[in-house]
Order: structure tokens, then C-alpha cells, then sequence
């Protein structure tokens, strides 16, 4: 049997290899390491200082410590973490001292409350909409003392203009589940390129009214169901700089004003060590949802999408990362609701939604692999500024049914990661795509995944 010499492979299959060796080191357990003995402490009891305002039960919920339980300081640094995390609190404080025999200990938690609302600025990308800012927000959290979240925020962005009010109320009845009702208003713009590659967009008017009941803790923490209400309005024409194109045939069914009503049941996990920048662990999440007519909706369909990532470190601060993703939806489905492929936020190498269908896609395959590397050793926070190699490698289509692998596409290169003041981190990524090697610049904000 003839093998082919490596140096003798193009330049896509060489990357092709090395991205693939990239994964397999990141999916694939490394040597087994032997965790040392971690000393416990037994809570002899638990004292909160501070709060005139917040109840006492309030705090006790996010700090999920009581008498007579075993506790490291790694779970007391959790608690204090998810107090801080809250934004109930100017400042919180927590200590532990001897108790009345040796290894029990007395935790004390001190708290400077907020008392008024304030002012927020946020930033932030979806897939769907693009980037983001939030230049206007205003938080009325735990106004009562009981703990509930209550905001209003305006977003503008790549795709997306609008409000978005939004109430939560965790922990509701004392039990281990969270209500959140979201209502938000916003102008999106879809991008569409017609068969002669001319590049569109139709405008669309998304008015929502969502009802969650998600778990956060315990069993419940990886199960989640939502009430959507959607009244969608979509431009009847497409729009071409001061041109106003008619809309195609597949396009039709969806103008104007539509409703829809559905249903959304999620499976979740996490197990990453921290939401930004995350450095190792799982995270992972399948859901499905049903539009009926049954329920109110103009249309029948349902949609899956699978969802899982995985973050390990490579090498000291060489952190490894990959995703896939897949994606189902019934052909009957708005075009807002189906899939696209390509651009900064989906495979980077190529024009955003540019490798979509006409009329976006039922179904989507997506895959990506980085690695992630500190470009300053001389601070001890080297997230500030990171580089990236990256691979991306995905399919969107519409019929037939079966996957062919002859329409995937791919794209590599590297990027910047520039962890800047109130914006927040800003992506900047050179990429080819494969084997074209045609150069294009994407901008965004935060990690792709």
C-alpha cells in the first residue's frame, strides 16, 4: 500500500490535519491527575451583616450554604461569586472563623447594598443579529428587597434595532426554579443574495412575548421550557441602495404581518470554569421547538438545534477550543427562523450569509476549532489581549434530505482578541477560505464560542 508524504499535500488538506490533530488533543483525556485530599470545613453557622433592604432568605439562596454542611474554600469563593455576581451589592465581604470545636467554622457574609436603580452599557454578539451595544439600560434590581431582576435596555447593531424589557424572579415559591418574562420590540435585518449573487436585505418588524421557567440548581439547573408569542411584520420588497427589488417567489409566503405561537423545551449543561474567556470545560445544550397552528401560529414546523463545546488547555496558557453544531427546521418555516452560513459570527472566510441558501437553510452542519493564546506575558491578567488560529468548517442546505459532504466549505486564519474599556472585547479575524485563499476581515465582539 502507497501512503502519501505529508509535504507532498496541498495547503488546505496540511491545515485540514493540523486542526484535526488540534481536536483530537482537546477532546481526548490527557494523563489522569490524581486530585490531592481537599480539607473540608463543617459550618457551625452562618451569619449575614448588612442587609436593611434584601431579605435575609434572598441571600441565603445564592450563597446555597447552611448549618452542619461540609464546605471547601473553593465553595465558599463559589458563593461569594454568585452574591457578587447578583448586582444587588456595592461590596460583599465574607470570613470564616474558628468555631466552638476544632475543624467547625463560624462564615460570616457581609454585604453594602444597593439602594437605587442605576445606569448599564453592555455589548455583546449573537448569531442571528450580529453584534451589539446596550449604549442605555436601566436596572431596578431587588427594588423590594426580594431579590427580583428588573431592566429595560435599548440595543443597537450590526442586525438589530429596539427595547427589550425584561422581569426575572428566581428562586420563585422558594423552590429551585427562576421566572423569567421578556417582552422586547426590535427592527432586524436579513441579508439576501438572489441567484445572481446580487446582494439584498428585507427589513422585518419582531414584536416578542416570552414566558421561561428554567431550573438553577440541582436536577432542575439542565432543564428549561419557554412560551414564545411572536407578530412579526416583513417588508414585501427587498431593498439594493436606493433600489427596491421585488421578492421572490420564496419569499412571499412571509411578508407582511404574520403570527407566531411555540413552544420551547431545552436541555443545558455547563461545567466551564467561567462564562468569558473560558479555560476549560463543557458547555453543551439541545433544544426543540414546536410552532402550531394549533397554538395560534400561520405556520406548522418544528426546529432542533444541537449545540456543544468544548475548552481544554493545550500547553500552560494555550487554551484549546471546539464546537460543533447542527440544526434542523421543517422547510414550511419563515426564512427569519431557518439558518445561514458564513461571515464573522458563523464560518469566517466568507461574506456574511454567504454561503446561505436562497431563503435560508433547513438544515446546517458547523464545526470549528481554535486555539487561543495570551500575546503579553508581562501582566498577570493576560486576557486583555489574546490571538487566535482558528478552522471553520460547515454546510447549509435545504433539500435533499441527506448530507453531501461535496457542499461543505471551510475557512482558516488567525485573529486578534482586544479586551478594550466599557465595549468590551473586540474580534478581529484574517481569514481564507479553503482552498480559494480570496482574503477577507472580519469584526465582531467577544469569542466566536
Amino acid at each position: 500500500m502507497k501512503y502519501m508524504k505529508l509535504h507532498k499535500l496541498p495547503i488546505s488538506s496540511k491545515i485540514c490535519y493540523f486542526f484535526l490533530l488540534v481536536v483530537m488533543g482537546i477532546i481526548l483525556p490527557g494523563k489522569r491527575i490524581i486530585a490531592q485530599e481537599t480539607r473540608t470545613l463543617l459550618v457551625e453557622k452562618v451569619q449575614i451583616e448588612g442587609n436593611s433592604k434584601t431579605r435575609t432568605e434572598v441571600i441565603q439562596n445564592y450563597l446555597n450554604i447552611t448549618e452542619g454542611q461540609e464546605i471547601t474554600r473553593e465553595q465558599l469563593q463559589a458563593a461569594k461569586s454568585r452574591l457578587e455576581a447578583t448586582n444587588f451589592f456595592k461590596n460583599v465581604e465574607m470570613n470564616i472563623r474558628p468555631g466552638s470545636l476544632k475543624g467547625r467554622a463560624i462564615v460570616t457574609v457581609k454585604v453594602k447594598e444597593r439602594y437605587w436603580p442605576y445606569f448599564q452599557f453592555k455589548s455583546g454578539f449573537n448569531e442571528l443579529d450580529g453584534w451589539y451595544l446596550s449604549p442605555f439600560g436601566i436596572r431596578f434590581d431587588n427594588l423590594f428587597g426580594r431579590g427580583n431582576r428588573f431592566g429595560l435596555e435599548y440595543l443597537i447593531g450590526d442586525r438589530i434595532s429596539g427595547l427589550q424589557l425584561e422581569y426575572v424572579r428566581p428562586y420563585l415559591w422558594g423552590t429551585e426554579y427562576d421566572l423569567q418574562i421578556r417582552i422586547r420590540g426590535f427592527n432586524r435585518d436579513f441579508v439576501h443574495f438572489l441567484n445572481d449573487s446580487t446582494r439584498t436585505r428585507q427589513n422585518i418588524i419582531d414584536n416578542e412575548f416570552m414566558v421561561r421557567l428554567s431550573g438553577n440548581s440541582g436536577i432542575p439547573q439542565y432543564f428549561s421550557i419557554a412560551w414564545i408569542s411572536q407578530n412579526v411584520e416583513a417588508d414585501s420588497f427587498l431593498t439594493q441602495g436606493e433600489n427596491q427589488p421585488p421578492l421572490p417567489s420564496y419569499l412571499l409566503p412571509f411578508a407582511g404581518k404574520k403570527e407566531l405561537r411555540r413552544y420551547l423545551l431545552a436541555v443545558s449543561i455547563d461545567t466551564r470554569d467561567r462564562r468569558l474567556s473560558p479555560r476549560m470545560g463543557w458547555w453543551g445544550s439541545i433544544s426543540f421547538e414546536q410552532s402550531s397552528k394549533q397554538l395560534g401560529s400561520f405556520v406548522d414546523y418544528t426546529r432542533i438545534v444541537l449545540d456543544i463545546r468544548r475548552y481544554q488547555p493545550v500547553y500552560k496558557d494555550l487554551i484549546g477550543a471546539v464546537r460543533f453544531k447542527w440544526g434542523r427546521v421543517g422547510e414550511s418555516a419563515p426564512f427569519y427562523d431557518k439558518f445561514y452560513l458564513g461571515g464573522p459570527n458563523s464560518l469566517r472566510g466568507y461574506e456574511d450569509r454567504g454561503l446561505t441558501p436562497p431563503g435560508y437553510a433547513a438544515q446546517i452542519i458547523q464545526t470549528s476549532a481554535e486555539l487561543r493564546f495570551p500575546l503579553s506575558f508581562r501582566k498577570r491578567d493576560k486576557s486583555p489581549l489574546i490571538g487566535v488560529l482558528f478552522y471553520d468548517s460547515g454546510s447549509a442546505w435545504n433539500s435533499p434530505t441527506t448530507l453531501n459532504t461535496t457542499r461543505f466549505h471551510s475557512g482558516a486564519g488567525f485573529g486578534l482578541r482586544i479586551k478594550l474599556p466599557i465595549v468590551g472585547l473586540l474580534r478581529m479575524d484574517f481569514a481564507y477560505p479553503i482552498p480559494e485563499g480570496e482574503f477577507q476581515l472580519h469584526f465582531s465582539l467577544g469569542h466566536t464560542f
